[in-house]
Parts: C-alpha cells; structure tokens; sequence
C-alpha cells in the first residue's frame, strides 16, 4: 500500500493538499467543507451517493460538505491537488461578488467534472496560496469560487468599455502595485466579474496582465543600460529578488543577464 500527501498547507483557514497514492483507498468517510479536487495525473475510483466513477487527469471532482464519499486508486500513481473550503467562505464570497446562491450555503453540482477552466483555478489557487503576492491569492480565490458558482458565464460585450478603462489605467501605472478594489473602482465592476470579463477578453487575469506589462518596460529600461537594481525601484518592485524571479519566470533568464546580453550584442 502506497498513499502519502506530499504538501499539506492552510492559508487563511483554506486547507490545501497534494497527494499521490497506489494501491490504497480512503474508507467511506465525510467532511463538513466543500472539497475540490483535480486530478493531475493517473485515475481513481470515487463512490458518492451510492454511485461509483472513475475519475481520470484533466477531470474535477466537488463535494459538497456532509456527502459521504470514498475513493479507491489502483496500481498506477494517482496525482491530485484538493482544496477545503468553509462554507462561510463561499456564502461570503458569493454575496460580496453578486454570484449566484440561493441557499444561505450554496449546494454545489457534486461529482466528477469536465471543467478544464476549474481545474486551472484549482491548481492556480493552490500555487499562489501557498507562494503567492496576497493580491494574486485574493483574485485567485475569487476565481475559483467564480467557476464554481457560475460555471457558464458568458462574454457580455457591454462590459468592453470597463476592461478597456482598466487597461488604460494599467499601461499608465506601470509603477503602481495595483489592488483589486483599486482596478474594480476604475471598472465600475465587482471584482470577481471584473477578474472573470477581463480575462475572457484579454486572455489573462488583470494582475498578471499588470506584471507582464511592467516587465516589457524592465526590459525596455534594460536595454537603455538602466541598472538592474534601479529598473526594479522604479517599476515598484518590494525588493530585487521578487524582480528577478519575476523576470525570470517570463524571460527564462536573470535582468542581470539579461542586460549583458544586450550590452554585448550592443558591441
């Protein structure tokens, strides 16, 4: 028998766990939070409500708090990302962002999913609570909860003119760390139908469209021979390494090296 939970963390009361398992189970047992999971990779078998289904990678299994539940995994390694959350959370986060609920706690659509866009929540969510700026944890969250509570929601082109504002805010502040309840003032938008529009629009949530903007201008200031150093205190960086890794991660490589490529391709 093989099961072990690799990474287990809370953040702000939300439980958040990675587990891979072989040859196990989890007994018939219940929970008194929602349960959200993605599969990353293998397959599993899940009994809930007296119905069995097997669960591969790229699906979603929710379970709603109270349902008994258990699950079974064979001989291949079976991989996924879970996610606790209270339903407090959810009935608050359903009123303050005008998501639907007609319950005091919302009752999910339970079982195995099809949702390539909540599994990517899942998995993001659980990146950046346990790494992540708090802003980006924040809209993160409320993506999630989006997706779970309003999978369907449409494109509406009367929102075009507040993304656009919102846009047009981002590329004048490049040197502000933006909020969320900031970027939602400029919208007129709650802030989870503004992280949902902007992203159907644009292609990616507003803070990583904001990064991806100033980083474009640290590359720019880079290759003016601004210092590294200066680059990141003049585009509002907290400190050089959230810079460097920044940089990094969308450029492959460091600002310092960077800046000497360009110096010697200069020459």
């Amino acid at each position: 028998m093989s099961l072990q939970s690799s990474e287990w963390f809370s953040h702000k009361g939300i439980e958040c766990s990675r587990v891979k398992a072989a040859n196990d189970a989890f007994p018939r047992h219940l929970h008194d939070e929602y349960v959200i999971s993605a599969n990353l990779s293998g397959s599993e078998e899940i009994w809930l409500d007296g119905k069995t289904a097997s669960v591969s990678a790229g699906q979603v299994t929710v379970y709603n708090p109270t349902s008994v539940q258990a699950s079974k995994f064979g001989g291949d390694s079976v991989e996924f990302v879970s996610i606790h959350l209270s339903q407090s959370l959810l009935s608050s986060i359903a009123s303050q962002q005008n998501l639907r609920s007609s319950n005091a706690a919302p009752i999910l659509y339970d079982g195995v999913l099809n949702n390539p866009e909540l599994h990517q929540a899942i998995c993001r969510f659980a990146l950046t609570a346990r790494h992540g700026d708090p802003q980006w944890q924040q809209q993160d969250l409320i993506v999630l909860c989006g997706e779970l509570l309003d999978p369907h929601s449409e494109h509406d082109k009367a929102d075009q003119p507040a993304i656009n504002a919102v846009k047009a805010w981002m590329h004048d502040s490049l040197t502000v760390k933006p909020q969320l309840d900031m970027l939602a003032q400029v919208s007129g938008l709650s802030k989870y139908h503004l992280v949902r529009r902007f992203s159907q629009q644009v292609g990616m949530p507003p803070l990583q469209y904001h990064m991806q903007l100033r980083l474009h201008r640290a590359r720019d200031m880079l290759r003016k021979n601004v210092a590294p150093l200066e680059v990141a205190m003049l585009l509002g960086f907290y400190d050089q390494s959230h810079f460097i890794n920044a940089f990094r991660k969308v450029m492959g490589t460091t600002p310092q090296h960077y800046a000497r490529q360009c110096r010697f391709s200069a020459e």
